[in-house]
């Protein structure tokens, strides 16, 4: 054996290593690995997480899942044209899942269904015990995947609002509020010539951005032509920022329901020659990477990506450990964030 320690084999780092360094128990370290919550605070768990990245500590997930008979696994259910379309936002949202998950020592498993029979991944999911919990995003009100997921007792969290029968297993944002932020910055500023553009569809916080917008605006008393109002695919998106960016009376101010939709915009309008942020503001609302690839740069009402991931990994390592919990929904505040663009 060679002298020294060339040949020895580095001692794998284990739980008791990590309790040292974070100076808790044992106990403490398997309650932050398991996920119970109700046995650790927020800066405890910091600690001991933050013990686990500099110790450079891997769990045995192996063992985990026989002692507590769970797979360690969150499901993830994501629709084909949400992959489709590849949304900036979309894949935010997933990677800081990811992570969240990771921080709780649980994997993220990420699966679609099949289109003709939208309930049949669940349905082999639970048969299969292949996930502790689920978690939906881009839910309706009255959505079909929750209310399977709370008639078969699967935990589960949504990020975005359910019916009041249904558990509020939800996080979501105030789409209204966020909106009504933009537009008092624009009024600020001294605009008055507003227009509105967004994404086609019929999801209820697509509705509630166009009412935040009109609301506000009203709230001011600045008027606002039903012309100026427009929600269609790209292709209409385009058209529809090209008639009004070389009309008789353009808007000064181009509010869009998303940081997609103002890229859109965005790039129409460098293709008129304006300059973006001087000839005509446009805002975002996501606040994601998007936003920080345009030139210039979205300003935009940023959704806590970061906080929504967590709270709903919270809420359903909470429902596993506990069971069913009657606590209500929780929305979140956006935030606005200033770019170049308005």
């Amino acid at each position: 054996m060679p002298a020294g320690g060339a040949g020895r084999t580095r001692r794998r780092i284990g739980i008791v290593d990590v309790a040292a360094a974070a100076g808790v128990s044992r106990q403490t370290v398997s309650n932050v690995l398991n996920g119970r919550e109700a046995y650790y605070s927020a800066a405890t768990f910091e600690n001991v997480t933050d013990a686990m990245r500099r110790l450079g500590y891997q769990p045995n997930r192996a063992a985990q899942t026989l002692r507590s008979r769970r797979t360690m696994q969150i499901g993830y259910h994501i629709f084909g044209e949400q992959l489709d379309r590849a949304q900036g936002f979309t894949l935010h949202f997933l990677l800081s899942l990811i992570k969240a998950g990771a921080e709780v020592n649980h994997q993220v498993l990420v699966f679609t269904h099949h289109r003709e029979d939208p309930l049949g991944v669940f349905e082999d999911l639970v048969a299969r015990h292949a996930v502790d919990a689920v978690i939906l995003s881009e839910s309706g009100v009255e959505d079909e995947r929750a209310r399977f997921l709370a008639d078969n007792h699967i935990p589960f969290a949504c990020f975005g609002r359910l019916a009041p029968d249904l558990p509020q297993h939800w996080v979501d944002v105030d789409n209204v509020t966020g909106m009504g932020t933009i537009v008092d910055m624009l009024v600020v500023e001294g605009h008055r010539r507003f227009a509105y553009l967004g994404a086609d569809g019929d999801q209820y916080w697509k509705t509630e951005r166009l009412d935040g917008f009109t609301r506000r605006l009203a709230h001011h008393r600045v008027r606002l032509p039903k012309t100026s109002v427009f929600r269609g695919p790209d292709q209409g998106v385009r058209r529809r920022a090209r008639q009004l960016l070389t009309g008789k009376n353009p808007p000064s101010a181009i509010v869009t329901g998303s940081d997609a939709v103002a890229a859109v915009v965005t790039g129409v309008a460098h293709s008129l020659g304006l300059k973006v942020g001087a000839d005509v503001a446009i805002t975002g609302f996501d606040g994601g990477g998007v936003a920080l690839a345009t030139d210039p740069t979205l300003t935009s009402a940023r959704i806590p990506v970061e906080r929504i991931s967590h709270e709903l990994v919270t809420r359903c390592l909470r429902q596993v450990e506990r069971g069913h919990d009657d606590d209500p929904g929780l929305l979140l505040p956006t935030e606005l964030v200033r770019g170049g663009s308005a």
